[in-house]
């Protein structure tokens, strides 16, 4: 096998405007020694490597080259290996960065070069190599150039003695889990779905996703005449309580002031004196609602300091606690309203760090995280296996139309959202093989109904105990989640492992395992190291949180595992994915395509084989807003056609 790290630098972190500056290659010989160059991007040897399919590269976070070399034109073909995944499936906990873990398993002097590096950008005032290579790139003599490739070939090199260090101690860690039955290892993992997704996110993250501009900037607008109005609002209804406040403000900026010019100066309901009551100061809210309008603080949430919180749960729940009369009743609603308002405006329509400031050429290019942020960050991806996606969050919009409506398929395209139904109690019924989970499932039972009739209640609560409890939630969680005391919950919860004795024996072994061995394994045999099972007090908060994480685990992490290999077949498939939320994938497919749909969900439920029936709901859509439904999947083509010119015909007269 002929396997070269490789690394690049570049003036930064966009692969669609900024620069590669050169590209390390190592490759290590039979007697220890290495052979190395740093090339330009357009190096005919690179591209013949890259191109070749029975060649090998590996890199730390190798996502963030290739999509570099990629955009550069360069075909990459071969195998990939990435030291980042290793390093995560042996131990999810440790830092993941290249220099913590050359310094972790070579030391010190696997860092010459950084140290050298990091002179230069100091003497540059720079705050990164890629202000450095900008710096080289545009001066023809190239006074950066040796200490820039030595520091590349470095990273090269730890990169490459990384690989045969990781996958040393994952082949010793496969051998023991194999000497103990288990089929699949962390590094089974990592070859059938670690490495294999990230050339999917690759694909994903250069396509990106179209947004209509112009549509969410008149939203934007609206969204600032509401919240004007909103806060005017608020203001009259508390206007005397306010003018209180706005006085202490003004006498208290008066008396900081040393002389008498200095306190004529002070200006009433003044922004840049303080003097001005402001809704968005946890301070002024405060006082507002605790001290002007009364409010008995013993049972309001308290901060860490011991003051009554102004976070949004604890005035939710005063809301709701306080009587239709109350002044502050009122108040408090339209603030609620004009939180929400103001959340859409900064964090999604904002032009500075919202959606607008991401967009490029109509189109946002989400990233999406396995391991680690960056190229030496330690943050992202999580530790059950679940993507997280960072600029902007794809997985974190809001549930409702008002942005989701924005990301459209490109002309003549549309979307296919496919989504797991019940997942995580079907994966319940399916590790449990508790008898009456799989007959619900296997014979179309309703379980919920089931469920709720067991405890004597309503489907809705049936729904929320039965996906609370294949978590084992405790009594008081549980009463926050359906509004029934402790005691109420107690009794569902002991007559809930009452039908489902075999999910119950489940959790008792699952305990047994986690305390045994302080750690949990997935069925597609990804681990989690629990360190506080052993290291915190036992039944302490930090010894029961793990626990937790360990019930959770097994369900989630195959959970996300069955979503990224239908990713990975949809892909082998050439189907373009445009992103994915957890149990979720949206793909774009062309309008003359709908039939294909019918694939997508036959993909989605038979891609890995559990003992119940996958079901995938499926539906195309115009936007990522479910609203913005065509029809299902069963609708055949002539009645899509007729549904679309029908929908144009009423676009068109609105």
């Amino acid at each position: 096998m002929k396997l070269i790290a490789l690394d690049i630098e570049t003036t930064g972190l966009n692969p669609r405007t900024d620069r590669i500056h050169g590209v390390g290659v190592v490759q290590k010989n039979e007697d220890g020694t290495y052979d190395s160059a740093y090339l330009p991007p357009d190096h005919e040897g690179l591209r013949q490597h890259l191109a070749n399919p029975n060649n090998h590269i590996v890199g730390h976070n190798i996502r963030f080259d290739l999509k570099f070399l990629i955009q550069a034109g360069l075909a990459v073909n071969c195998k990939v290996w990435d030291t980042k995944l290793l390093a995560q499936l042996l131990n999810e906990n440790q830092p993941l960065g290249l220099k913590d873990l050359s310094l972790k398993y070579f030391g010190n002097d696997s860092l010459t070069g950084k140290k050298e590096l990091d002179r230069l950008i100091s003497k540059i005032n720079g705050r990164s190599v890629a202000d450095l290579c900008a710096l080289d790139l545009d001066d023809p003599a190239h006074p950066y150039q040796d200490t820039i490739a030595e520091y590349c070939i470095e990273d090269c090199i730890n990169t490459l003695n990384l690989f045969f260090k990781l996958t040393e101690e994952l082949k010793r860690v496969d051998g023991k889990m194999r000497d103990r039955g288990y089929l699949q290892t962390p590094l089974t993992y990592y070859t059938d779905e670690a490495m294999p997704l990230e050339l999917v996110l690759m694909d994903m993250e250069l396509r990106g996703i179209a947004l209509n501009e112009t549509g969410l900037r008149q939203f934007r607008e609206q969204l600032l005449t509401q919240s004007r109005q909103l806060q005017a609002e608020m203001s009259l209804l508390a206007a005397q309580e306010i003018t209180k406040i706005e006085e202490k403000l003004y006498e208290e900026a008066v008396a900081k002031k040393k002389s008498d010019k200095g306190k004529a100066n002070v200006q009433k309901r003044s922004v840049k004196h303080g003097t001005k009551f402001n809704w968005q100061s946890n301070d002024h809210l405060s006082e507002l609602v605790f001290d002007r309008f009364g409010i008995n603080t013993k049972a309001v949430e308290k901060t860490a300091t011991g003051k009554p919180s102004t976070s949004e749960s604890s005035l939710s729940s005063l809301h709701e606690t306080l009587e239709e009369a109350h002044p502050l009743k009122k108040i408090l609603g339209t603030y609620k309203t004009w939180k929400k308002t103001a959340k859409l405006i900064s964090t999604y329509t904002g032009e500075d760090k919202g959606l607008l400031s991401q967009i490029e050429g109509g189109r946002i290019y989400a990233e999406y995280l396995q391991a680690g942020r960056g190229k030496e960050g330690t943050m992202g991806g999580t530790v059950t296996g679940r993507l997280s996606s960072r600029n902007p969050n794809m997985q974190n919009l809001p549930r409702g139309p008002e942005i989701k409506q924005f990301f459209i398929p490109d002309p003549g395209q549309l979307f296919v959202y496919f989504d797991y139904s019940q997942l995580e109690l079907r994966l319940a019924a399916h590790l449990s093989q508790d008898p009456l989970l799989m007959k619900g499932y296997n014979e179309g039972v309703d379980l919920h109904q089931m469920t709720a009739d067991a405890i004597g209640t309503d489907r809705q609560v049936g729904k929320a105990v039965n996906f609370a409890m294949i978590y084992d939630a405790s009594a008081y969680r549980l009463s926050s989640m359906i509004n029934k005391s402790v005691d109420d919950c107690q009794f569902i919860i002991n007559e809930f492992y009452n039908l489902y004795k075999g999910y119950k024996k489940y959790l008792v072994e699952q305990r047994r395992f986690i305390e045994t061995n302080s750690c949990v394994i997935s069925e597609a045999g990804r681990v989690r190291r629990l360190a506080d099972i052993q290291n915190a007090p036992t039944m302490s908060r930090e010894w029961r949180h793990a626990l937790k994480q360990g019930y959770n685990f097994p369900i989630q992490s195959l959970g996300a595992s069955i979503t990224k290999r239908a990713m990975i077949e949809l892909h082998r498939r050439k189907f373009k994915i445009v992103t994915q939320v957890h149990d979720s994938v949206v793909i774009t497919l062309p309008e003359n395509e709908i039939g294909k749909s019918k694939e997508i969900q036959q993909i989605a439920e038979n891609v890995y084989k559990v003992s119940v029936p996958l079901k995938a709901e499926v539906k195309l859509l115009t936007s990522l807003s479910e609203s913005d439904i065509i029809q299902e999947k069963e609708t055949n083509d002539e009645q899509y056609s007729n549904n679309r010119t029908h929908q144009a015909r009423g676009n068109s007269a609105s």
